[in-house]
């Protein structure tokens, strides 16, 4: 019984997760736009009305690196600190 609570909790943790994308140094949340002006407005936005508790960024190759630290510099500032980024494995190719 205890190992099927524990993945209820599992699958309700991934469901908490917020995911950023960096695409052609654009950053996305949902396929909407967040603009660069407003990032930590929006990034905070986000954190507070989905009662997350983790951030994924993922960047495409073809963006900078700037554009990632940005993001985890604001989260830092904000002291978010469930935090994980990659490359989107999306644009990988094999």
């Amino acid at each position: 019984d205890f190992s099927i609570e524990k993945k209820i909790g599992e699958s309700s943790e991934l469901e908490k997760t917020i995911i950023i994308n960096i695409k052609n140094n654009k950053f996305l949340y949902n396929n909407k736009i967040l603009e660069k002006e407003n990032l930590e407005q929006h990034l905070l936005k986000i954190w507070k009305s989905s009662n997350s508790k983790n951030f994924v960024i993922l960047n495409d190759k073809s963006s900078e690196i700037e554009n990632l630290i940005k993001i985890l510099d604001i989260l830092k500032v904000n002291k978010i600190k469930n935090v994980t980024f990659s490359d989107d494995p999306k644009k990988e190719k094999y």
